[in-house]
């Protein structure tokens, strides 16, 4: 076990919440806690071999457990702020953006090597010898009576009274103490096995840290011997409590070498972006509550909405599901994983669950028209490290290839033929549209019901016969394969299965409107119904059945108050 403490000497965390500049952050993210290790590993003379090494080896340790107080947010106050020298700043900051634009250029021709590495690296050259020309010239004194006639201007810009001032504000969360004299925070490793020397190393780098956050969130920190009660795990431990759930950085391999590289890149112009993945974290279950029944889908998803482009109802699902698969497969590159292309090597489709992509429709209140506001990014519950960073790395690919500039989350174009272009963008933090939060679709209920219709394993045979006795066969035979359906994706048996003619929430689009959906070799059409469950007991979401769960066909929302 492995747990560092961090004592907050003001009695509060300053810092700006990762997708609202006008937000606190609470908790503190693990990626700040390891970003802060790295930059008291740096500030030494000599930065120590062995530091390094334990650093590299606490970012392969997982997402740790974080004991934190309650926290509230302080009201944010605007301050006005003087900013440097304009007449140099405004004259370094455009060959500084050529010079980062021209690095970026050059890191993406490394592989293609030949002529564009060549034509690629020349044209760094060029940009760095006119950001130091810009830079010589900025420095330079003036000699006396060459100040032309806008120097004593520029010059008087300087002062402080007459400094340009910009807005800024420091958001901040004022904690409980936990009987302490300051806060703690507590990031704890339960199954990591350092070695003493890594323990006693990362103890006296952490004895180094002095902030956490903004230069003005003054800490200290320490290895501790002991972890207090969690009150924030990762997602993946299994004790989701449904109703409070947050979306934090945390570190993962490679984390440090990407923290150097971003220095690099940022060395000319000061960058806001940290290198960080992004991982689920809930509040664990009290002691001896049970745990509802839960699919092989998770619920740590990944959640991309809908920016611009048309409005598309969720007759469109399969192929804007289809579309992004492709277009993430192609941002992988050769080769993408199963869990990617949901197909083993050899060709075959996959035996195990892999990666389903799902467009979330607006369903279920007075107001819903099945809209696609988003696409959720679905990956199973036993997801190994390796495949769920194969699934950021092909989404990091794809927001590369698109990002405009500096722009910190890109529009992510998805081409639909003449429909024209959906921009999606994923969002980092909890979302307000219900639609758009994996809690909405994820929750405990003992009743659901599907808002896209469920395309069939199997042919119950025609539900539209005139024959009622055929009629009623058809339909039995629908309610049984749905049942077994949810015995495959790990849900027990329900006790009631009914088959609709009509969709069951509002907003959704009845199952004949659905263009014919094929799967399977040979591809064979399948029956599209809409349907409800029931169980004895709550269970947890996401339900996803039928041959197209993977395309966001089959896709079940829970019922209030169990239906």
């Amino acid at each position: 076990m492995l747990a560092i403490e961090v004592a907050l000497l003001t009695g509060r965390y300053v810092a700006t919440a990762v997708d609202d500049r006008s937000r606190a952050e609470w908790p503190p993210h693990p990626a700040r806690l390891f970003s802060a290790l790295v930059a008291a590993y740096f500030e030494a003379l000599d930065p120590s071999a062995d530091e390094r090494a334990a650093l590299e080896w606490l970012e392969r340790q997982g997402p740790p457990e974080i004991t934190a107080p309650e926290a509230s947010a302080r009201e944010v106050v605007t301050v006005f702020v003087p900013v440097n020298d304009t007449s140099v700043v405004g004259s370094l900051d455009d060959e500084a953006v050529t010079v980062r634009e021209a690095r970026t250029e050059l890191g993406a021709a490394r592989p293609k090597g030949g002529k564009p590495l060549a034509a690629a690296e020349k044209k760094l050259v060029k940009a760095e010898t006119r950001f130091l020309e810009a830079v010589r010239k900025a420095i330079a004194p003036v000699p006396a009576g060459k100040e032309g006639k806008d120097g004593p201007g520029k010059a008087a810009s300087i002062l402080p009274e007459r400094r340009t001032r910009q807005p800024r504000t420091f958001p901040s969360s004022a904690p409980a103490e936990m009987g302490h004299a300051a806060p703690r925070i507590v990031f704890a490793w339960p199954s990591a096995t350092p070695t003493p020397e890594q323990r006693a190393t990362l103890d006296a780098l952490a004895a180094r840290v002095t902030r956490l956050g903004h230069s003005s969130s003054l800490v200290t920190a320490r290895v501790r011997d002991d972890r207090p009660e969690a009150t924030w795990v990762p997602d993946d431990a299994g004790l989701r409590r449904a109703g409070d759930e947050a979306v934090l950085r945390v570190a993962g391999p490679g984390q440090f070498a990407a923290l150097c590289a971003a220095f690099e890149l940022q060395a000319d112009t000061p960058g806001r972006v940290m290198p960080a993945s992004f991982q689920r974290y809930v509040r664990p279950r009290a002691a001896g509550e049970a745990s509802a029944p839960a699919p092989l889908f998770g619920d740590g998803w990944i959640v991309l909405r809908r920016v611009a482009g048309p409005r598309l109802p969720s007759v469109r699902a399969v192929d804007i599901a289809r579309t992004i698969r492709k277009a993430m497969m192609a941002a992988y590159g050769p080769d993408a994983p199963e869990i990617l292309s949901g197909h083993r090597a050899s060709g075959g489709p996959s035996e195990r669950p892999h990666l389903a992509y799902v467009p979330l429709p607006f369903v279920g209140s007075e107001h819903a028209d099945g809209a696609v506001l988003g696409v959720a990014l679905v990956l199973p519950r036993d997801a190994t490290r390796d495949e769920r960073l194969a699934v950021y790395r092909a989404l990091d690919a794809w927001e590369r290839q698109a990002r405009d500039g500096d722009e910190e989350t890109p529009r992510l174009p998805v081409h639909l033929g003449r429909t024209g272009e959906l921009f999606l963008e994923r969002l980092e933090e909890q979302a307000s549209p219900s639609t758009l939060r994996p809690a909405t679709w994820c929750a405990e209920a003992a009743s659901w019901a599907s808002a896209t219709p469920v395309a069939l394993d199997r042919n119950p045979g025609d539900l539209a016969a005139r024959d009622p006795q055929k009629e009623a066969a058809a339909y039995a035979e629908a309610e049984a394969t749905l049942a077994v359906a949810c015995e495959r994706i790990g849900l027990p048996r329900p006790s009631r299965v009914t088959v609709l003619p009509a969709a069951p929430l509002a907003g959704a689009d009845k199952a004949r409107r659905f263009p014919p959906f094929h799967a399977g070799k040979p591809p064979v059409q399948r029956v599209l119904v809409h349907a409800t469950l029931t169980f004895d007991a709550p269970v947890r979401g996401p339900i996803l059945l039928g041959a197209g769960r993977y395309f966001g066909l089959g896709l079940f929302r829970p019922l209030r108050g169990n239906g």
